[in-house]
């Protein structure tokens, strides 16, 4: 895993390089005129406030817009003082890993899921229990046997899923939300995604049929990764383990960035904001897919995302698509094998992003993905 992960790095900018490997939205979608007043915006007002040290909650007019938020679009009413704010939705992980796993405890995690996440609970030594994702979701039967075994903590991303974009139905929800009633399991359910359906959100979020799950989201993948602005919503009983946690290791999120994502949204109506960005990440997606069906006619297979910013790409059953990794690199295209997403298996996968990239780099990107196919399988 840390090999591919550091030479991903180190490759990812040569000159020439085209990627397909990173987790990174489209910077040609940034609003940086916006943001850019925004942030003028709060420095010509009463800027006292926004640079000097805030409180461990976070800025309490951006958690009232993220309740708002809750309330009309992803169906639950929540408190504000329920609700954190974080560096980023990464920074909730460790938390929670913090508050509730010690070396050995059990954890469901979805398997392949994502890597920020393997990466930032590993850190607390859990044994995970990986639970198979299909095109429907995950495999039910391996959700309710893992909930037999008394887990700790349930990582899951419901809505276009990294690495492999798919969705969880609606049944594979409803069902979940059932089975943690009767569980001390915790459910952490990720929603860094959920805003970039092409067509909206696409179906009922499981903490809204369950409040005892912690929700965690993130402005990173719809208006700026840099600013690291993110939060976590969570049940009562948490909000104070959680307060001590954040102010225990950082105080609080940056106020700055909060006041001047504050201000971008009290300009911005968020959904309508959200229209040409999905659109464009469903364009962009739409061609890829023609650019695979056109270079790939046999061979190797791929799902149809509805929204998020990946492509899960299979080769053939028993191939090394590590291989084709080493050999795409040689043609100076880079994709993100899929084995590191994995606890078990994953040796045919790879995530391709087609966010990133421009058009012509998709399209001599994918020549160059052929080419390097052809040459190993």
């Amino acid at each position: 895993m840390e090999s591919y992960i550091m030479k991903l790095i180190s490759v990812a900018n040569e000159p020439g390089m085209i990627s397909f490997a990173t987790g990174l939205p489209d910077r040609r979608l940034f609003d940086v005129k916006g943001i850019a007043e925004a942030a003028k915006d709060v420095l010509n007002g009463d800027p006292k406030d926004a640079l000097q040290y805030g409180i461990t909650e976070g800025l309490p007019a951006l958690r009232e817009k993220i309740a708002e938020r809750c309330k009309k679009e992803l169906g639950f009413n929540t408190s504000i003082d329920n609700i954190f704010i974080t560096n980023g939705s990464q920074e909730c992980f460790d938390h929670l890993g913090k508050l509730f796993i010690d070396p050995d405890d059990e954890m469901m995690i979805e398997n392949p899921g994502y890597l920020g996440a393997l990466q930032s609970f590993s850190v607390y030594s859990p044994k995970f229990l990986g639970i198979d994702v299909n095109e429907n979701g995950p495999n039910m039967d391996q959700v309710r046997s893992a909930f037999g075994k008394n887990p700790k903590l349930y990582y899951a991303v419901p809505n276009h899923q990294n690495p492999s974009g798919i969705s969880y139905s609606d049944d594979a929800r409803k069902e979940i939300a059932e089975l943690l009633k009767g569980n001390e399991c915790l459910m952490i359910e990720d929603d860094a995604y959920g805003e970039l359906g092409f067509k909206g959100r696409v179906r009922k979020t499981i903490r809204s049929m369950n409040d005892g799950i912690v929700m965690t989201g993130s402005y990173s993948k719809i208006i700026s990764p840099g600013m690291r602005v993110g939060w976590m919503i969570v049940p009562d009983e948490l909000v104070s383990p959680v307060r001590k946690s954040l102010e225990a290791s950082c105080l609080h999120a940056n106020t700055f960035s909060q006041a001047i994502m504050n201000r971008f949204l009290e300009k911005n109506n968020l959904s309508e904001y959200l229209k040409p960005i999905r659109n464009e990440y469903g364009r962009k997606c739409r061609l890829m897919l023609d650019l695979l069906n056109d270079n790939f006619q046999d061979g190797p297979s791929w799902n149809e995302p509805d929204g998020g910013m990946f492509i899960w790409f299979r080769t053939p059953k028993g191939t090394d698509a590590s291989k084709l990794f080493e050999a795409a690199l040689k043609q100076k295209v880079v994709v993100m094998p899929g084995k590191p997403f994995h606890v078990k298996g994953g040796e045919t996968t790879i995530r391709l992003n087609y966010a990133t990239a421009s058009d012509e780099e998709m399209k001599d990107g994918m020549k160059r993905l052929r080419n390097a196919y052809r040459g190993v399988f």
